[in-house]
């Protein structure tokens, strides 16, 4: 059959053969569902004088792994001596929390429970951060019965943001599986004054992952079969700055060289080794310099202001429910997306090399240990490719 003369011809798309493009896959989160569950990791010890490290914990594989709730419930029975708490505590009944990957590589920590806590609180992976505001929270203070009991949960976070699974790690053989590895501290570090007898320990651990999606959904669209750029890994690590006092220009190593998410200051005085006095140790006034450049110049009172108005911890007392913490002050680089930390689209993350000046400038108060904790995440595709991780790629 010959085309008559004049008539147009339809021509294949540039740089096509004719055929239809392949339908996009839908996005990992479409495909699956959240699996919260325990896998019979049950470890009760009694709180004495020496730290007890507890029987690893490995979760199952999952297929994808978000992170570790750590329930711990400890009881105390027949006290009558007047209980009180020290500073750190019910948190710092976990000396150490080290989670690793199958290399006994720390993912998050080592550090204590408390620091641990303050991830929680400030980290921004759930609505409500603050695990001293959740209904299952409880302290016993006193000479009741029931004096030196507590109950409260924690998280250990791997993933980076619930909305894409950013950070979510495969977990899906046995043969190398991550560990959660954790120390009960001793009654001293718990206790300002000891229960009448020492009571139990009880750690329950739970894990969260999602499932593997199918190959498609109900309609034939493909659904993606793994988290965005998998193997991308946040690593929460922390290090410890000693004797400060007086003027200091401090470099702070912790994170350098990966896009940065947050960091935190925790400050102690040296002659009590508290936060409360740290926390008027800490300086009225502190400079940040990256690279030559005054990130921030700013008051003690603005800088807490500042937190109070992100998180929404309106409390005016330190060390409570919706409260801030003595001497914990916190350099978040997540709120990008709405104004909430953790509602992130990683537009706003720190971009760090190996080397990079990152200076504190400030004259302490007081003689002070300071414990810089940094949130930092490694993008598989390179240290330094903030690209290849931020969202709507």
């Amino acid at each position: 059959m010959t085309t008559p003369a004049g008539a147009a011809t339809r021509a294949p798309a540039s740089g096509t053969s004719g055929q239809q493009a392949p339908v996009q896959a839908a996005p990992f989160r479409a495909g699956t569902f959240r699996t919260l569950s325990s896998d019979g990791y049950q470890v009760s010890q009694t709180l004495g004088a020496s730290a007890v490290q507890l029987t690893p914990y490995s979760p199952s594989p999952n297929s994808y792994i978000r992170g570790i709730w750590i329930q711990a419930v400890n009881t105390a029975s027949g006290n009558s001596a007047t209980v009180a708490f020290n500073g750190d505590a019910p948190w710092i009944a976990y000396q150490s929390v080290i989670f690793q990957d199958a290399n006994e590589k720390p993912i998050v920590g080592p550090f204590d429970g408390y620091t641990l806590m303050i991830i929680n609180k400030f980290g921004g992976y759930t609505s409500l951060g603050d695990p001293r505001a959740v209904s299952i929270y409880s302290v016993t203070t006193g000479s009741g019965s029931s004096g030196g009991s507590f109950t409260f949960v924690l998280y250990v976070p791997l993933e980076v943001v619930s909305r894409d699974t950013l950070g979510a790690l495969q977990n899906k053989s046995s043969s190398s599986s991550f560990q959660l590895l954790l120390t009960v501290n001793t009654e001293a570090a718990v206790y300002s004054t000891n229960p009448t007898s020492a009571p139990t320990l009880v750690t329950t651990c739970f894990e969260d992952g999602w499932v593997q999606p199918k190959p498609s959904d109900l309609t034939g669209t493909p659904l993606s079969q793994s988290p965005p750029q998998l193997g991308t890994t946040q690593y929460w690590t922390r290090g410890s700055y000693n004797a400060l006092n007086g003027s200091q220009q401090v470099q702070l190593n912790q994170g350098l060289g990966y896009p940065i998410r947050n960091y935190v200051a925790i400050n102690y005085d040296v002659a009590n080794s508290t936060r409360a006095t740290g926390d008027s140790d800490f300086p009225t006034t502190f400079q940040m310099i990256f690279k030559g450049t005054s990130m921030f110049n700013i008051s003690k009172t603005l800088w807490k202001t500042q937190m109070s108005m992100a998180w929404s911890y309106y409390s005016t007392t330190a060390d409570a429910a919706l409260g801030l913490e003595n001497g914990v002050y916190v350099w978040q680089f997540t709120q990008d997306f709405d104004n909430s930390p953790g509602a992130e689209l990683r537009n706003g993350y720190l971009p760090t090399e190996q080397g990079d000046q990152l200076q504190a400038v400030a004259t302490w108060n007081g003689n002070s240990t300071l414990y810089w904790v940094a949130n930092y995440v490694a993008p598989i595709a390179g240290p330094t490719n903030l690209a290849s991780i931020r969202a709507g790629r």
